[in-house]
């Protein structure tokens, strides 16, 4: 059920995630479809995994229903198997790829899902994945505060799910990234009083993407993270010094390629402004009008924004009357975005604190009416089931359980032992009983079964599996005295109201003790 990853199943998880970082999301589809093949349907954390790279791949390939698809399969799996963090990695990736559909409503629900089911990951290797799809999904979002914390986070876990050369370096990028974006939308917005965040962005792009130069370079993975990595440095450092880093932007553009096409038109547009600094006219409008040229069939509207934005910087420079209008209208954009921005955060974190505050409803129903020890109801939640059926008219039995020579066995061995002897018989419960029973431990040694039927052959026959499996299943192999279980029926198909069912059970129950005599299971 739970098998893990063979030596060379993960061969195959990494060769398709190398694919996908080199942006060949198609053949990374194809191989998932043929390791799914082989795995077959049943759950097991290698099917959780495949389905967690096809919906990756697929993302990258644009078939967005089938990331979907992939990202639900991935999550259910997770559930199946107990495992919160395939949970969480199948929500966030599931919100990547809606988001890549320009669905961010559609979004909300499975990032904040991702955020809980993340608190409660078992594994360190999933809960850097999750970490790392959660930032990615609140960096297209544009969240960029909430973004920030989970890239950290993942970047502060050694323990990888697959042994993926270069998995830190592209951890420090995503920091790089995110706060690049951040900064660019910052500086869109042209407020003097803005200036000192904008510089502290800067320097966290700088710092986060010379910490993935020097990981790349020690983990031999230049070609997979140095283009965009020094790109984004350079970026971040050309305002201090502008002649000292012109040099290197028409390097970084040069090598960024078809796979960061968008950050090579802004290199374009940065360029531009960049030789308006120096003085260097002739080259800013040359750059510039490169750029605009470029932007033709563009269909991202941040890098629009972002190279518009910039050439009217040029424009304005050289004193064209209207360039200074473009950047007004420009600027009221940016803060239209900057509004939508505030709204979409402020969103974000009242539903995850309304899932909070449902969740810690939800447990406190639970804790009320659950019994601590075994898990089973308590009597609170039998006095409500027996209600509920008073109410409804609905047809009930009623067995009641108690443990014979529980005392003995507390003052023998002590509590402790008494206690695993209590929740053995509540396994044995919960293991014999019939979908739509329900089972309450209603006292000390005591317990309550409420069974959807009020044909007591069919409870005789719950009764009946209960005794065998006491005789056959050892309570509490290392105690000498052995206890037993006495049993009471007591069914509505008697005449009995759902309010005497107890009462009746009960006095059941002790005509059973006493004819046992404390006879041992």
């Amino acid at each position: 059920m739970t098998s893990t990853i063979t030596s060379s199943h993960a061969a195959r998880l990494t060769t398709a995630m190398a694919a996908i970082r080199a942006g060949d999301g198609d053949s990374a589809v194809a191989a998932m479809k043929n390791v799914l093949r082989d795995v077959g349907r049943d759950p097991s954390e290698l099917r959780a995994a495949a389905e967690y790279v096809l919906a990756v791949a697929a993302v990258q390939a644009g078939t967005i229903g089938q990331a979907s698809r992939a990202a639900a399969a991935c999550q259910a799996v997770g559930l199946a198997l107990d495992e919160p963090g395939w949970v969480a990695i199948g929500c966030a990736t599931r919100a990547i790829a809606v988001l890549h559909d320009n669905r961010p409503a559609d979004a909300v629900q499975d990032l904040v899902r991702a955020e809980y089911e993340l608190r409660d990951a078992h594994q360190d290797g999933l809960r850097g994945w999750a970490h790392t799809h959660l930032g990615q999904a609140y960096e297209k979002f544009g969240l960029f505060e909430l973004a920030v914390p989970h890239y950290e986070a993942a970047m502060g876990i050694e323990e990888r799910k697959l042994d993926l050369a270069g998995s830190r370096a592209i951890d420090a990028r995503n920091l790089a990234t995110v706060n690049y974006h951040w900064a660019k939308e910052l500086d869109m917005l042209m407020e003097p009083d803005l200036q000192e965040e904008v510089e502290t962005r800067r320097a966290e792009v700088v710092r986060w993407a010379e910490r993935s130069l020097a990981l790349a370079d020690s983990e031999h993975v230049e070609g997979a993270v140095f283009p965009l990595a020094r790109y984004l440095r350079a970026a971040a450092a050309w305002p201090a010094d502008p002649a000292r880093w012109i040099g290197e932007l028409h390097v970084c553009r040069s090598n960024l390629g078809a796979t960061h096409a968008g950050f090579e038109m802004e290199a374009t547009a940065l360029l531009a402004v960049a030789y308006v600094e120096v003085g260097e006219i002739a080259e800013a409008q040359r750059e510039a009008r490169r750029a605009l040229i470029r932007l033709d069939g563009v269909d991202d509207l941040n890098v629009q924004r972002y190279v518009r934005w910039a050439t009217l910087r040029v424009a304005d420079a050289m004193g064209y009357p209207s360039a200074g209008a473009g950047l007004g209208y420009g600027r009221s954009i940016s803060w239209a975005w900057r509004q939508q921005h505030h709204s979409d955060l402020e969103m974000m974190r009242a539903a995850i604190a309304g899932y909070e505050r449902s969740r810690a409803h939800d447990a406190a129903v639970r804790a009320a009416r659950e019994d601590a020890l075994t898990g089973l109801g308590n009597r609170r939640a039998f006095d409500e089931w027996i209600a509920d059926a008073a109410a409804s008219e609905s047809d009930v039995s009623v067995v009641l359980v108690d443990v014979d020579r529980l005392k003995k066995l507390n003052d023998t061995h002590g509590h402790a032992v008494g206690d695993d002897a209590l929740k053995a018989v509540a396994d044995l419960i919960r293991g014999n009983i019939r979908r739509g029973d329900r089972a309450a431990r209603v006292g000390g040694d005591e317990f309550a079964i409420v069974l959807a039927s009020s044909e007591p052959v069919e409870a005789q026959l719950v009764m009946d599996r209960l005794q065998l499996a006491a005789q056959v299943a050892s309570l509490q192999p290392t105690v000498k005295a052995g206890i037993g279980l006495s049993m009471g029926l007591a069914s509505s198909s008697e005449g009995l109201t759902p309010d005497a069912l107890y009462a009746v059970a009960d006095a059941r129950m002790y005509e059973d003790k006493r004819r046992r005599s404390g006879a041992v299971a």
